[in-house]
């Protein structure tokens, strides 16, 4: 990723001027209006205006408060302030990045896979399997109307080749498409084998840090805020036929769900 320079951002849309020699950003002072947040306004115009687009890294923080002519608490209070707002992220000990944008994702669009919603709105989506692992159904069983074993697929799933979730699909084994290589959603691939609808039927949401493993295969840094989905799905006879538990990344994820009027 290549770090923003500091010497030709245009005329600001605000009247302010271009940078003055030496890469100076000249930053109209506003009474009554903390130093730090109007420079955190003029970032995020930067934005705004794609001169700094989503993934581009920022230059240091000292530079970044030379450019501004203000001291680095001011310039970092800054970040925050953008930061918190999902403009920026900041990865301790490499920099700071304008934030790609959240994907919104309706929950109750009527698809059985998050990977099936996102594919017919044009977002490119694949999945790199990790382990396909046979698992004892035990005493606790959560398909009753399947004898025998059950199989859990889990996988990394990609948006536009990025990194987005790790995810754990657990079918009955009589279900399980062992063969499955990730181009599809493993739903859709249970569909086309077996003729079945499958539909979602509950999901909860809560919030984790990334593990170590997660952070590796996210691409964040350990820590992280990650979205937790878990439920289950069902067949058209209202058979459970699949457990889910996705971990999502907190910074690229945003569910929606259509309230009834």
């Amino acid at each position: 990723m290549s770090t923003i320079s500091s010497g030709s951002s245009p005329q600001h849309a605000t009247g302010q001027p271009s940078p003055a020699p030496g890469g100076r950003i000249p930053v109209a002072r506003q009474p009554g209006t903390a130093l730090y947040r109007q420079v955190a306004e003029d970032l995020l115009a930067r934005v705004r205006r794609s001169e700094l687009t989503p993934g581009q890294r920022l230059a240091p923080e000292a530079q970044l408060a030379q450019q501004y002519g203000v001291n680095r608490l001011t310039m970092r209070r800054a970040l925050e302030e953008l930061a918190r707002a999902g403009i920026v992220r900041t990865e301790h000990g490499v920099g700071s990045f304008i934030a790609v944008p959240a994907t919104r994702h309706r929950i109750d669009d009527g698809a059985a896979s998050l990977s099936e919603s996102m594919a017919r709105r044009g977002i490119a989506v694949r999945h790199h399997v990790l382990a396909v692992t046979e698992l004892d159904p035990g005493p606790d069983a959560p398909f009753p109307d399947f004898a025998g074993a059950a199989v859990q697929f889990r996988f990394v799933r990609y948006l536009a080749e990025e990194p987005w979730s790790i995810g754990e699909v657990t079918l009955p084994a009589s279900l399980a498409p062992l063969d499955w290589d990730g181009r599809t959603s493993v739903f859709a691939a249970v569909s086309a084998r077996h003729g079945l609808t499958v539909k979602r039927a509950e999901r909860a949401f809560s919030a984790g840090p990334a593990s170590p493993d997660d952070a590796g295969w996210l691409d964040v840094p350990v820590g992280s805020p990650l979205l937790e989905v878990r439920g289950f799905n069902t067949d058209s006879s209202g058979r459970a036929i699949a457990t889910v538990a996705h971990r999502i990344r907190g910074d690229r994820a945003e569910y929606v769900v259509r309230l009834p009027h």
